[in-house]
């Protein structure tokens, strides 16, 4: 059952209706705030305590910010503080030192931290690992459905590598008009995954509306991310913003994109822009510089536009009044500008790419961010084939398992914190575990098990009736302590027995020297 209130039901279909795919298939927008609002755990406590926040949340930047602020809300009471990117949780067992998180050898992939529960030694995990740690180790977080935790993992890991990158300070904001720049393969560095690039359509930017092109460029003056500024923005009430359209980066690098908005924010460039991974290709996904969404919001542009203009691809203000020369992101207009054949009107394909944005021949499902998404089969360089869900995964949530060799979802694997590395399965991990300790750590013969300090191994001399003599093997402390107490071994000077001649009781082969 649904217990958000909805206006009517074009309200519902805007939020959480479906989208047909051209190969017969069909996905629900929004599918992970749908899960959360039919929790019937939510609704009890929305109706025991009276506050029904949570059940009117209509978007995932609003629901990421409130959930988020929950989960700190509810850590209050765990006894240690972990602080990441400026913000406060609690654990239950682990904790931030100085470096709040950051790693000592820039794996930006990590988080630092104390181990509590062993011996308050340092480890690293890695960050949409460690989130999840966090989530799980409050009430609240163990209520939110495993699709919802996965997605804030996702968010987490974006904004904890551009943080951890430290804004890519080697890199440099422009904004200008040099829009051809930033659609031209010559200076880009590695694949964008957008249609638009050699095509000559930026010329839109120029001659049909008010826009600026941002972007970052490297020592070597290559483009590593880009994305449109729209300066003239309209909401309802006429308020003006200026906009950052949907980024694109180097290999789909969402660091990058992450970086970007950061220094036009810093720069005071921009007043929003479109919400970086999942619901990127959304027309009303915007959020504001603080994060805060801006879906609400119905928001135009002029947009002065002929059938022989030059068209570039619109994610957003794709609806179009060729009468009123107005675009808007909210289905008001004629026309779809949402084409890649440069013109007003395309019907040359028979499918349509939501993740990158355009249209093409053939499709293939793939998630990102636990989201579905249907992606031109000619472009899936940034996806990967998972042959144990027997469906294509975002190159940034996969890893290959450093036992076996198979590709497999991050969030699904094992962790070791021995060897601070992920493997597919619990079974890969266990044998990554023992070969560590074969190679860092000390054996006991004796004991047949390993140990990480060398002070917890000693020595003995074991018995060999066959061979009439000692041979000299290791053990655990502990174990020699227990068996000198209760087994009868022997001691002579700093050498260890377990048996001894009785008739001498001394060491087969000792001879007691008496002094004169």
């Amino acid at each position: 059952m649904l217990y958000y209130k909805f206006q009517n039901y074009e309200e519902f279909k805007e939020i959480f209706g479906l989208n047909y795919h051209s190969n017969g298939t069909k996905s629900r927008k929004n599918k992970i705030l749908l899960s959360f609002i039919k929790n019937k755990a939510l609704l009890h406590d929305a109706v025991k305590t009276g506050n029904y926040e949570l059940l009117h949340i209509s978007d995932m930047q609003t629901l990421k910010q409130v959930v988020t602020g929950k989960i700190r809300d509810a850590a209050i009471d765990l006894p240690y503080i972990v602080t990441l990117i400026d913000k406060t949780y609690g654990s239950s067992k682990y904790s931030t030192d100085c470096s709040n998180g950051i790693c000592e050898d820039d794996d930006y992939n990590s988080i630092r931290y104390i181990n509590h529960a062993n011996n308050d030694r340092i480890f690293k995990m890695k960050c949409g690992k460690f989130f999840r740690t966090l989530i799980l180790d409050t009430p609240f977080g163990q209520t939110l459905p495993e699709s919802l935790i996965n997605w804030l993992c996702e968010e987490f890991t974006l904004e904890w590598k551009a943080y951890a990158v430290g804004k890519i300070p080697q890199h440099t904001l422009y904004v200008n008009e040099d829009f051809e720049r930033i659609y031209s393969s010559d200076y880009l560095q590695g694949n964008f995954g957008s249609c638009m690039v050699d095509k000559e359509y930026f010329y839109f930017y120029k001659n049909s509306v008010k826009a600026k092109a941002a972007y970052l460029q490297n020592s070597e003056g290559m483009v590593i991310a880009r994305c449109i500024i729209y300066t003239e923005v309209f909401d309802q009430d006429d308020k003006i913003y200026r906009l950052a359209e949907r980024q694109y980066a180097t290999n789909g690098n969402e660091i990058y994109k992450k970086a970007l908005i950061d220094a036009l924010i810093e720069k005071g460039e921009i007043d929003g822009y479109k919400q970086i991974t999942a619901g990127c290709g959304e027309p009303r996904n915007f959020v504001d510089t603080e994060g805060n969404s801006l879906f609400e919001k119905k928001f135009r542009i002029e947009c002065n536009l002929e059938y022989d203009d030059y068209l570039s691809y619109q994610d957003s203000f794709k609806w179009y009044s060729l009468c009123s020369k107005i675009a808007t992101n909210y289905g008001e207009g004629d026309y779809d500008l949402a084409t890649t054949e440069g013109a007003l009107e395309d019907e040359e394909y028979d499918a349509y790419d939501d993740f990158h944005g355009y249209s093409c021949y053939e499709t293939t499902l793939c998630y990102r961010n636990g989201h579905e998404y249907y992606v031109d089969v000619d472009n899936l360089s940034e996806f990967v084939w998972i042959e144990s869900e027997s469906v294509y995964f975002h190159q940034d949530e996969v890893e290959e398992c450093p036992i076996c060799g198979r590709a497999f979802v991050t969030s699904e694997g094992s962790y070791s914190e021995m060897t601070e590395m992920e493997y597919c399965k619990d079974e890969c991990a266990d044998k990554a575990e023992e070969l560590y300790k074969q190679e860092h750590w000390h054996y006991s013969e004796y004991d047949a098990e390993y140990y990480e300090d060398e002070d917890n191994i000693t020595h003995f001399n074991e018995w060999h009736q066959e061979l009439g003599s000692y041979v000299r093997k290791t053990i655990s402390v502990d174990t020699l302590r227990t068996n000198l107490i209760e087994n009868d071994w022997h001691r002579y000077g700093d050498e260890y027995f377990n048996e001894v001649d009785i008739e001498t009781n001394l060491p087969f082969g000792y001879v007691l020297t008496l002094c004169a």
